[in-house]
């Protein structure tokens, strides 16, 4: 379940065999914090909204009227 939650089998099955070549059982708390996700920073986003008469304006302007 590690290996496919963190999309890293290969480096699992690695890490697996080298302890297990050292003649240590793999330790499965000290795996999931080595292998756990980076966390990220999220990023902040500013939206920008455009006034609603603006719209009336391109409406109007492909009615080929005025508002």
């Amino acid at each position: 379940m590690l290996a496919h939650e963190q999309a890293c089998e290969g480096e699992l099955a690695d890490h697996i065999t080298r302890e297990l070549d050292a003649g240590r059982l793999p330790d499965l708390k000290t795996m999931r914090e080595h292998f756990a996700p980076t966390v990220g920073a999220v990023p902040e986003i500013t939206v920008a909204l455009a006034s609603l008469a603006s719209y009336d304006e391109i409406a109007a302007s492909i009615r080929g009227d005025r508002a």
